[in-house]
């Protein structure tokens, strides 16, 4: 006992005589200490999972199944926000059908309505995604030279908030006087024909529903705000919680001009959910029409698989649209786009080539889990949505391993 107290006595003497700068350097040590305690317990409860991929892949849709499963489920009150993009999205399939219809030669059954369409194009054309990325691409360095971003949070704040799309909302009546034509009727009968320009899943959607979302009382359902194209020009943080873990999903421009803004976003990131349209494979890129769209988004996942601060991230790939996939291909070859093809004309050997081009476009070591889906659909998507959320959960309990 006399020992533990001379003990006790010395540490107490060491202590109290130590200098000024000693007796703060112990301070900011334990200080240092908590912080990395804090840190580490943040870390264990918080999964940052990054989202990329080429515009129109289905990232934002799959979002919507991960809210659909996990959260909120689109209350009522909310979907009612969704009404004036689903207005926006059937103008779009009109002016898409009115310039199809001039480039045929089909005139409107008369010219009021005729005057009526050519107003109706002005006033809601279609807008380009290299216009789009004009827009936005000067609005973030005006952003820039105000207040200069030094922070990935500072910068997720910015470019979240640059909504530079904001097309007027369109007339329910005019939709409906144009629909109605028997001119625009017969020219989507045949959008099966398009050549080029081919007329969009969702814009089809919206048309075939044109009666009941310009109804007075119109409220979107799940299916209508599923179907929505909005383009993603910067970048959307989602959060949700699950078994006590808030899952932070970080949704970033997939725009090959904005992809230098990715890396910002690679620390802390548990996995990478990478989606593919496989769908583009007969498309070209539309930033730049000499470019495949499957073979620009080959290389994109080749960047971001080798990139040196993802060395140890797992990617989860999502080849998504197989529906529209599967239809294309009973008339189109996949050779259009990978002419070193020498498989079968079948959906299934097609399908385990483009797999097959993926995985050779990443790191042998790299961990890549592949899932094929059509992300519209509510009840394939639960279970997909659920196998990739226990997927991250263990990707991200091998990496805390490794910290």
């Amino acid at each position: 006992m006399a020992a533990l107290r001379k003990k006790k006595t010395d540490t107490t003497f060491s202590l109290t005589s130590m200098s000024k700068g000693g007796r703060a350097a112990v301070a900011r040590s334990r200080s240092i200490d908590h912080q990395l305690d804090e840190e580490r317990e943040r870390r264990e409860k918080e999964v940052q999972t990054l989202i990329l991929g080429s515009p129109g892949a289905g990232k934002s849709t799959f979002l919507k199944q991960l809210r659909l499963q996990f959260g909120d489920g689109f209350p009522a009150a909310e979907r009612q926000g969704y009404r004036d993009q689903i207005l926006q999205n059937v103008a779009t399939g009109l002016v898409h059908l009115i310039e199809h219809m001039e480039r045929i030669g089909l005139k409107f059954q008369t010219p009021e309505i005729q005057k009526l369409a050519t107003e109706f194009k002005k006033k809601h054309p279609r807008i380009s995604i290299a216009t789009l990325i004009k827009k936005f691409k000067e609005a973030d360095e005006k952003a820039e030279k105000i207040c200069p971003a030094t922070t990935k949070a500072e910068l997720t704040k910015r470019l979240s908030s640059l909504d530079i799309y904001k097309p007027d909302v369109p007339s329910e009546e005019d939709m409906h006087t144009l629909w109605a034509d028997p001119a625009i009727q017969m020219c989507f009968e045949r959008r099966h024909k398009f050549e080029t320009d081919t007329l969009s899943t969702s814009s089809e959607f919206f048309l075939l529903h044109i009666g009941r979302i310009c109804s007075s009382d119109y409220l979107p359902s799940v299916q209508d705000i599923l179907h929505i194209r909005w383009p993603t020009l910067g970048v959307q943080e989602h959060q949700f919680i699950m078994d006590y873990r808030l899952y932070r999903m970080i949704d970033v421009a997939g725009q090959r001009s904005l992809r230098k803004k990715w890396i910002h976003f690679f620390d802390e990131v548990a996995a990478v959910i990478f989606f593919v349209s496989l769908a583009e494979f007969d498309e070209a890129l539309e930033e730049d029409p000499s470019v495949m769209a499957m073979q620009d988004s080959l290389q994109a996942f080749h960047d971001v698989s080798y990139n040196q601060f993802l060395d140890k991230t797992d990617i989860i790939l999502f080849l998504n649209k197989k529906d529209i996939f599967s239809n294309k291909l009973k008339k189109t070859s996949i050779k259009t786009c990978f002419p070193d093809y020498k498989g079968p004309e079948l959906i299934d050997t097609s399908l385990q080539f483009v797999q097959e081009k993926f995985k050779l476009n990443k790191p042998p070591s790299k961990q890549m889990y592949t899932h094929v889906c059509c992300a519209i659909d509510v009840q394939q998507m639960k279970e997909v949505v659920s196998a990739v959320v226990e997927c991250v959960v263990d990707i991200n309990v091998k990496r805390l391993k490794h910290l």
